[in-house]
């Protein structure tokens, strides 16, 4: 060793250099999914990653919910270290910021909350123009909504959502359309689609389906498929049952049953063929991956890349520990042979929002399947879906009211959404709802003018009016703290573009 890296190890024994770059410092980051966050040094960065990535061996880590770091409430300057990417989203007070990140920093300035993605649509959702007929309107799809539904262009987003003010967003906000302008690496790497076809790599099959829902399975499917017209051979299985044994085989993988190693060999005509191997060669493995503990009583199914169903992301991720199975989607799996039930009318069909495995709501089962026809689309949690996300929430009944992108009053913004289930309708600055509006039991209507207050629970009501209308509803004895927004700076900085 020469001399300079012993003065290196020294001082990496002493803390003072990190001595070799951290294995979980990453030298890229993904441009999806960004969700600002907050450093343990008090800055806010666009992803967890980059917060990583620029403070490599810094021991910079995230900051808890509960550490009051990046809220003005504890006299926070609100540093940040925001990318100039355009990715719009509107805030509750009508503005449009660059991305999600620059709000969350206005977010800790001025306490402006997320409204939806997309830039601000200030048109009231009723005045808004809808097409009646999109037949000679421009192919320009698929289209990413602000609602996290993928249309076919523009013209038939608009249509569909008729009074709902959802705008264009870009493309890596929806689920299906994430990677369709992708740099996909040449590396090859055969992969099966859902739809039969064999792509060189994974992310060329998500890339090559924009829009579609089109997922890994295992390559028996795609072998079968061109070999017996669909009908499987008994040598080459689409999928294995579950299997409790640790079989060490020569892709450093551990494997449940011979079947699933017969399942990688189909169609290899020896080639790379996987064999078993010596079981102590996998013992390091077996060792970590049982280490992997769940909660079994998680009924959050997924389907995974090897076309079988686990009951969470949690087992999901032993499998993948031990054979490097992927996440293929979200929901229980389908069976890959077997022919969809295609209907070909719902009118009849009992409305009842559904967050679908493609990321898309619809009206209905029925409509699920109708539009979804051979994508092998499947019901999830509602949770899954923006405009579902709230349906089975419990909201609380303080009173904290809102402005709905319908132009009416919400108690809180969890109500808002709860009775909008499965609608794209999202807070607005409250002054468009302030016209003739009179709340029930107290009849007062209060003027148009907006004249912020602070009162002594700590809530902000659009002027003196509002404050006494609440005092009537719920007979309570609110004062005022101090004029203006609660926990408004004196001198706001303004992060929005318009």
């Amino acid at each position: 060793m020469c001399f300079f890296q012993k003065i290196l190890c020294l001082l990496a024994g002493a803390g003072l250099v990190s001595g070799a770059r951290d294995s979980g410092c990453p030298r890229v980051c993904p441009t999806v999914p960004r969700e600002p966050v907050c450093g343990t040094d008090d800055v806010i960065y666009p992803s967890a990653c980059e917060m990583k990535r620029k403070n490599c061996g810094k021991g910079v880590n995230l900051a808890g919910d509960d550490s009051g770091l990046c809220t003005a409430a504890n006299e926070s300057s609100c540093n940040h270290r925001c990318s100039k990417d355009k990715d719009y989203v509107c805030g509750n007070d009508g503005h449009t910021y660059l991305n999600p990140c620059f709000l969350r920093v206005q977010t800790c300035r001025t306490g402006v909350a997320f409204s939806h993605m997309g830039a601000c649509n200030n048109i009231s959702a009723h005045r808004e123009n809808c097409p009646v007929d999109c037949n000679q309107a421009p192919n320009d799809g698929p289209v990413c909504g602000s609602d996290g539904n993928v249309y076919q262009n523009s013209c038939i987003m608009k249509r569909l959502t008729c009074g709902q003010g959802v705008v264009r967003t870009s493309k890596k906000n929806c689920q299906t359309t994430r990677h369709c302008r992708e740099s996909c690496w040449r590396n090859a790497k055969p992969t099966c689609g859902s739809d039969g076809v064999i792509y060189s790599n994974s992310c060329r099959m998500k890339s090559k389906n924009c829009g579609k829902h089109v997922f890994e399975v295992p390559m028996a499917f795609c072998l079968s498929q061109e070999r017996t017209n669909g009908v499987p051979q008994e040598e080459c299985p689409t999928s294995c049952p579950p299997g409790n044994e640790f079989i060490c085989a020569s892709d450093q993988m551990v494997y449940g049953s011979q079947c699933e190693i017969n399942l990688l060999n189909c169609g290899s005509n020896g080639k790379r063929k996987v064999l078993r191997t010596d079981p102590d060669k996998c013992r390091n493995k077996i060792a970590k991956c049982s280490k992997i503990k769940c909660d079994d009583s998680v009924d959050e199914p997924v389907c995974g890349s090897d076309a079988r169903t686990y009951a969470s992301q949690c087992h999901l991720s032993i499998a993948t520990c031990f054979k490097n199975v992927q996440l293929a989607h979200l929901g229980e799996c389908t069976e890959l042979l077997k022919a969809e039930d295609c209907p070909d009318d719902c009118s009849d069909a009992e409305t009842s929002p559904v967050c679908g495995s493609d990321g898309n709501v619809y009206r209905s089962i029925c409509d699920l399947k109708r539009l979804t026809c051979g994508q092998k689309v499947v019901p999830v949690a509602l949770h899954n879906c923006p405009t579902t996300a709230a349906c089975n929430l419990s909201c609380p009944d303080d009173p904290n009211y809102v402005c709905g992108s319908d132009n009416k009053f919400y108690r809180n913004a969890c109500q808002m959404k709860k009775e909008n289930c499965g609608r794209h309708v999202y807070e607005v600055p409250i002054k468009r709802c302030l016209a003739g509006f009179q709340f029930k039991g107290c009849q007062k209507i209060c003027p148009t003018f907006y004249d912020p207050i602070c009162a002594s629970d700590n809530k902000t009501y659009s002027n003196d009016c509002f404050l006494q209308l609440e005092n009537c509803r719920a007979r309570s004895m609110l004062t005022i703290r101090h004029h203006g927004k609660c926990g408004a700076p004196t001198d706001p900085v303004y992060n929005y573009l318009f």
